[in-house]
């Protein structure tokens, strides 16, 4: 199976809780970007949920923090 890999876009308060999770991340004009590999979206006992938040939640990573998601 094919990994894809998503970058996912941080407001800058986000760095305390980014060094929290052990997540290494870069830096690029104002935002703080980290790369991890998608996961398949799955919907749990026939709820939807965002598939952005399912990633966050999987990660572990605070979805108020987020500024968005994209495919890297």
């Amino acid at each position: 199976m094919k990994t894809t890999s998503v970058l996912i876009h941080f407001k800058p308060e986000a760095l305390d809780h980014l060094e929290d999770l052990g997540m290494r991340y870069d830096l690029v004009k104002g935002e703080l970007n980290v790369y991890v590999d998608d996961i398949p979206y799955e919907i749990v006992d026939g709820v939807y949920q965002d598939p952005d938040e399912q990633l966050c939640e999987h990660y572990g990573i605070d979805y108020n923090l987020v500024n968005c998601i994209e495919l890297a």
